[in-house]
C-alpha cells in the first residue's frame, strides 16, 4: 500500500531531531529550568489549544492535506528556533512549530488505520505502527548522536537540521492519497460537531470511563518524562552534551527494538492488564532516582524509553478499535489534548521546583504522585469487575 511505505518514510523524517539529545542544553544558553519550564507551557499550552480544532479540521479537510500544512509549519519553526537571539524567540518558535505538530498530531495515525481499512486490513494496524514506532526511534537514535557533534560545532545546526527534514517530509507527504473512508463535507456546522465528538466517541467506549480516566493519566505522566524529566534527570548525572546525544541515540535504538515487542504482548495480556503492569514498572523506574547514579540512572531511563513506545502502542489500538473511522482523527486528538492539559498548568511549576529542590527530589515525588494515580484509577475497575461478575 502506497500511503503506508510513504507513512514509513514520514515517520523516520518526523522523528529526525537532531536537537533530542541536547534541547535542554540549548534552552539554558538563555535561561534556566524555570525559563524552560516558561517555554514548556507556551509549547504544551499551543498544542492543548489546537489538538482538537486540528483534528476536527483533519478529518474535514482531509489527513494529506492538514499533514503537508503540518509538516510546512514543523520545517519551518525548527529553522526560525536555530536562528533565535533570546528566550522570547523561543517562545515564538515553539508556537509555530507546535501548531505543525498538533496538525500531525492524530492524523498521521487516523491515515494509516483509514488506508488500512480502506484495503481490509485493520487487523495489521497493530503490527504498522509497531513498526511505524521502532523507525522513529531509530531516528531519534540516529539523529540524536549527529546532533550531539552538530551542537558541539554550533549549538544551533541541531535545530536547522530537523527543519530541513521537516520541509522534506512536506514534500513526502504530497505523494500521499487521502483514504475515501467515511468522508465528511467540511463547514462550520460539522467543524463545531466534529470537535465536540472527540469527546463523545472517546468516552462513550465499550470499556469502564475510569478505564479511559486511566489511559489518560498514564499518557500526562508520559508527556512529562518524555517532554522535561529524562533530558533534565541525563543532566543532573553528568552528562556531557557530546555523551548525551550517544547515550540517547543508545536509548532509543533499544526503545525501538522494545516496540515490536507489541504484538507479543497483547497476545499473552490483555491490554487493560498489560497498560497497568507497564505503567507499575515505568513509576517504579523514576522513584529510585534519588538513590542511583550516572550508569544506574541512564539505565532507567533506557527502561522508560522502551517501555513508552509499548503503551503508546497499546493504547492507540485501544481507541482506534473503539471509534468511527469519521471521528478518528478528532478522537486521537482530543485524547492528546487531555493528557497534554496537565502539564500546561503545572510545567512552570515544575521547573521551579528541580531548580528548588533538584531534579532528582522532584522524580522520587513524581514517581510516588504516578504510584498514587494509578491506584486511584484502579479502584474503579475493581468495583466495575465486581459488579459485572455480580450480574
Amino acid at each position: 500500500m502506497r500511503n503506508i511505505r510513504l507513512a514509513y518514510i514520514l515517520a523516520y523524517l518526523n522523528a529526525s531531531w537532531f536537537w533530542f539529545g541536547i534541547w535542554i542544553l540549548y534552552y539554558l544558553l538563555f535561561t534556566n529550568y524555570a525559563g524552560i519550564g516558561l517555554i514548556e507551557s507556551v509549547m504544551i499550552s499551543t498544542a492543548v489549544l489546537l489538538e482538537i480544532p486540528t483534528g476536527a479540521i483533519a478529518d474535514l479537510l482531509g489527513k494529506k492535506k492538514s499533514l503537508v500544512i503540518a509538516f510546512l509549519f514543523i520545517g519551518i519553526g525548527n529553522v526560525l528556533m536555530g536562528l533565535s537571539m533570546n528566550l522570547m524567540h523561543l517562545l515564538i518558535t515553539v508556537v509555530i512549530i507546535n501548531i505543525g505538530y498538533t496538525l500531525h498530531s492524530g492524523t498521521f495515525e487516523a491515515l494509516i488505520f483509514d488506508t488500512l481499512k480502506q484495503n481490509k486490513a485493520e487487523d495489521q494496524y497493530n503490527q504498522v505502527l509497531a513498526r511505524i514506532n521502532s523507525i522513529q526511534l531509530t531516528a531519534y537514535a540516529i539523529s540524536s548522536i549527529v546532533g550531539g557533534f552538530m551542537y558541539a560545532l554550533n549549538p544551533r545546526l541541531p535545530h536547522i537540521a530537523v527543519g530541513i527534514a521537516g520541509i522534506l517530509a512536506m514534500l513526502v507527504s504530497m505523494l500521499l492519497i487521502e483514504p475515501q473512508i467515511d468522508t465528511i463535507t467540511f463547514s462550520f456546522q460539522n467543524y463545531l460537531r466534529q470537535t465536540q465528538q472527540g469527546f463523545i466517541q472517546l468516552f462513550k467506549s465499550k470499556l469502564p470511563i475510569s478505564y479511559t480516566v486511566l489511559m489518560i493519566s498514564i499518557g500526562a505522566f508520559l508527556i512529562v518524562v518524555w517532554e522535561n524529566l529524562d533530558n533534565a534527570l541525563a543532566v543532573s548525572y553528568g552528562f556531557s552534551d557530546t555523551q548525551m546525544g550517544i547515550f540517547f541515540a543508545g536509548a532509543y535504538i533499544i526503545a525501538a527494538l522494545a516496540s515490536q515487542l507489541t504484538p507479543w504482548i497483547s497476545k499473552k495480556l490483555p491490554s487493560k492488564t498489560a497498560l497497568i503492569v507497564l505503567s507499575l514498572l515505568l513509576a517504579a523506574s523514576i522513584v529510585v532516582s534519588p538513590w542511583i547514579g550516572l550508569i544506574l540512572g541512564g539505565a532507567m531511563i533506557i527502561i522508560r524509553s522502551s517501555l513508552k513506545p509499548i503503551i503508546e502502542n497499546i493504547t492507540s489500538n485501544i481507541i482506534n478499535s473503539q471509534v468511527e473511522s469519521k471521528y478518528r482523527a478528532t478522537t486521537l486528538s482530543t485524547y492528546q489534548m487531555l493528557t497534554k492539559l496537565p502539564y500546561v498548568i503545572t510545567a512552570f511549576m515544575i521547573g521551579f521546583l528541580m531548580d528548588y529542590i533538584s531534579v532528582k527530589t522532584f522524580a522520587l515525588y513524581f514517581g510516588v504522585l504516578l504510584f498514587v494515580v494509578i491506584a486511584l484509577n484502579l479502584l474503579p475497575l475493581l468495583f466495575y469487575k465486581k459488579t459485572a461478575k455480580s450480574k
